[in-house]
């Protein structure tokens, strides 16, 4: 059945065999580490929630077959709708957003939670494909091709990092991948580096939320710097997560670090992987994303210009959330309330990171139909 079922799917073979893993990952270390938030919110029904869980997963799933039909150029045309819908609703989202932890992320949208930046780290990634697709022929001109590419990613990035600093972090890393990619000048893409240090200063001093960047980042200089510190309270309880788990973990659903590591569920979803399935276990994981970033980079060199940067900028992006979450968990790397892509419970996470996977497939479905390796002008790149 299964090989009845990849033989009607259109793409890389390859990436939709790691989506359906991924997902079987993801329901697993879910039925695991939702215990503890089953008891706070549903009276202890895990199967209740492991069941939305399921749902949201079968409907990524269907939104991935449904996009990856698609013609990918339909993107670059819509990409003007999208900034508008966007950027409002970041602006929305700072004045009237569900604040958690002074951080105003969520909005409700017909009794649904969603967070708007989801939905502009697609944007993003779509349009400054598409706007450096059509400035190739300046690419190099830091007036026609650089300050345009630059203008959209700082309002952007500006607009999500007060509330969600590691977020607007991750994007703007991608965006950099994306013009380094696209040929802009590496003069201009190290300005682009200074310009995002300066503005990580500056919200170090102005923003609403330093004092919890400050913490986190003086907790990690610490733990670096001095054996006998005590790191945070999720820090030590994942550390103890992954040692526990051994070589080969402690099987499934036998973790007991779920009901004391907070955000089991979503941002340390990783530690209980570890768990229950070991070093060996993590390490799966680890190769299933860093497989997928590679598939996807493969893709790209075989398509035009428009479809390489954005399935380019959008595997980046997931790969990189995927990595930082993770070098979260083991200690190498600061708090950053980043999630995993695919694998953390969360709706319109799975929603976006779908519509994202079905672009990544809707660009390598028309490599292999006959776009392979095809150069033209920016014009007929982004042509339907």
């Amino acid at each position: 059945m299964f090989a009845w079922l990849l033989h009607r799917l259109k793409g890389d073979k390859l990436i939709w065999i790691l989506i359906f893993l991924l997902s079987l990952v993801s329901l697993l270390a879910i039925y695991s580490s939702s215990s503890a938030l089953s008891f706070r919110i549903d009276g202890g029904d895990t199967e209740h929630l492991l069941l939305k869980h399921a749902v949201l997963l079968v409907i990524g799933l269907l939104v991935i077959f449904a996009v990856h039909l698609i013609n990918y150029r339909v993107f670059a045309r819509i990409s003007n709708i999208l900034l508008v819908i966007t950027i409002p609703l970041l602006v929305y989202t700072i004045i009237q957003g569900s604040e958690v932890n002074e951080a105003a992320r969520w909005i409700t949208i017909f009794g649904q939670s969603f967070q708007p930046s989801d939905l502009a780290k697609l944007t993003l990634m779509i349009y400054l494909a598409r706007l450096l697709t059509q400035r190739q022929d300046v690419i190099k001109d830091f007036t026609e091709g650089f300050l345009p590419a630059l203008f959209w990613i700082a309002v952007i990035c500006g607009l999500i990092a007060p509330a969600d600093l590691s977020t607007a972090a991750l994007m703007f890393l991608a965006s950099t991948m994306v013009m380094f990619i696209a040929g802009v000048d590496l003069k201009y893409i190290g300005l682009l580096i200074m310009v995002g240090f300066m503005a990580f200063f500056i919200l170090l001093g102005t923003a609403k939320r330093a004092s919890t960047w400050k913490s986190r980042m003086g907790d990690y200089v610490s733990r670096m710097v001095d054996e006998e510190y005590t790191p945070a309270y999720q820090t030590t309880q994942a550390n103890i997560a992954i040692a526990s788990g051994g070589l080969f973990g402690k099987g499934v659903g036998k973790s007991t670090q779920r009901n004391y590591l907070p955000h089991a569920h979503a941002d340390f979803v990783f530690a209980i992987i570890v768990e229950e399935y070991g070093l060996v276990g993590g390490m799966v994981v680890v190769a299933l994303y860093l497989l997928l970033l590679f598939r996807a980079v493969s893709v790209a060199t075989m398509s035009k210009t428009f479809g390489a940067l954005m399935s380019s900028g959008l595997a980046f992006l997931l790969v990189l959330q995927a990595l930082v979450n993770m070098g979260v968990t083991v200690g190498i790397l600061p708090i950053t309330g980043l999630t995993m892509p695919l694998i953390s419970m969360g709706g319109s996470s799975i929603m976006m990171t779908s519509v994202s996977l079905g672009i990544i497939l809707s660009v390598s479905r028309d490599a292999r139909e006959g776009g392979r390796g095809a150069k033209s002008s920016p014009a007929s790149m982004l042509a339907v």
